[in-house]
């Protein structure tokens, strides 16, 4: 054991003892000074390959913002382009929408005449039924009177040759009724001259009702027929014969057009920014003629309606119409060009 008290676990722990040297200590230090310096280093490096990993990191999020950013650009503007096209096409579906309410409520007010009168139709065939039915009902009473009084006349004439007393008044009923008998039969004739009249009538009413409800499903088809005519040759012609109208490169003015208490109101912008403003139809006729003649590229007028704006069909279609072939480029180039086809077509021989 040492001095200390701690057991000598070293080899040649013996010879220590016996000679005492300061070689032992000094390689022990050594030693932990270089473990110590192998540590910091170790440490040093890993630091160092944290530091360099976030600075890659860094650089690859710095590239993919960049990235990032210009596919943003990109795609804002051709959501501008779409949003512009999309807004063209809801102004073409308000228009179309308006339209078709007018023709639906046109074709709503026929079918609800036909059904008003479908139903009175409806109502008298029931009446006739349950008088036919009476009718039936009374003719079975006269059957059943009718051989009641034959068998009362068999009994009388059965008593004639037992009563010779009562021969006259037995022969006065029996002509008596005898002219009731005529009378039934011929109220029974009637009867059934009225039931089959009844039927005729009957009859005429359903054939009607029925031509009635052809008419309508025929309506009715022809309507989804020229729909799907129209929307088809319509796509067809956008695709084909006319170009693109767009508002790139031309300059904006947005105009909304509604009814209020039926006064029509309008309002306006300029470049799609700011706030509407009210004006007058003169005063922007005047409006839009001085930016047609200082805006070189031409204008885009956009015609915004309003939900519930209270207008019909032909009142929408009057203004945007208007709008569109004196001031808009595109509708201005298609009216000019159809004027220099008319134009052509005079002066040829």
């Amino acid at each position: 054991m040492s001095q200390d008290g701690f057991t000598n676990l070293r080899l040649n722990a013996g010879s220590g003892e016996v000679q005492e040297s300061f070689w032992p200590s000094f390689t022990d230090i050594m030693t932990v000074v270089v473990m110590i310096f192998l540590i910091a280093m170790v440490v040093l490096l890993v630091r160092n390959m944290e530091l360099v990993n976030q600075l890659r990191s860094t650089m690859e999020a710095e590239r993919i913002a960049a990235e990032l950013a210009r596919a943003t650009g990109e795609e804002k503007d051709s959501l501008s382009s779409a949003l512009h096209r999309a807004e063209e096409q809801v102004q073409r579906m308000q228009l179309e929408i308006m339209r078709l309410q007018d023709k639906d409520l046109s074709h709503e007010t026929l079918i609800a005449e036909q059904l008003r009168a479908i139903t009175g139709l409806t109502n008298e065939r029931d009446d006739l039924v349950q008088q036919a039915a009476q009718l039936t009902l009374l003719r079975q009473r006269l059957e059943a009177d009718v051989e009641k009084r034959q068998s009362q006349l068999t009994a009388a004439q059965q008593e004639i040759d037992s009563k010779q007393l009562q021969l006259s008044a037995a022969q006065r009923s029996v002509t008596t009724l005898e002219q009731s008998l005529e009378q039934l039969r011929t109220r029974f004739t009637e009867s059934q001259d009225q039931a089959e009249r009844l039927q005729r009538t009957v009859a005429e009413q359903r054939q009607s009702l029925d031509e009635a409800r052809q008419q309508s499903q025929e309506f009715e088809r022809r309507y989804l027929v020229l729909a799907d005519d129209f929307d088809s040759l319509k796509v067809k012609y956008d695709k084909l014969v006319r170009p693109a109208r767009t508002s790139a490169g031309r300059h904006l003015v947005e105009v909304r057009y509604w009814k209020e208490d039926g006064r029509y109101q309008i309002t306006w912008r300029e470049g799609g920014d700011g706030n509407y403003q009210a004006i007058t139809r003169g005063q922007l006729d005047n409006v839009l003629g001085r930016l047609v003649e200082q805006q070189k590229n031409g204008l885009y007028v956009k015609v915004i309606f309003p939900e519930n704006s209270g207008l019909s069909y032909n009142e929408a279609w009057e203004f945007t119409s208007h709008l569109h072939s004196n001031y808009d480029y595109y509708f201005k180039a298609e009216a000019e060009e159809k004027e220099k086809a008319l134009q052509q077509e005079k002066s040829e021989p």
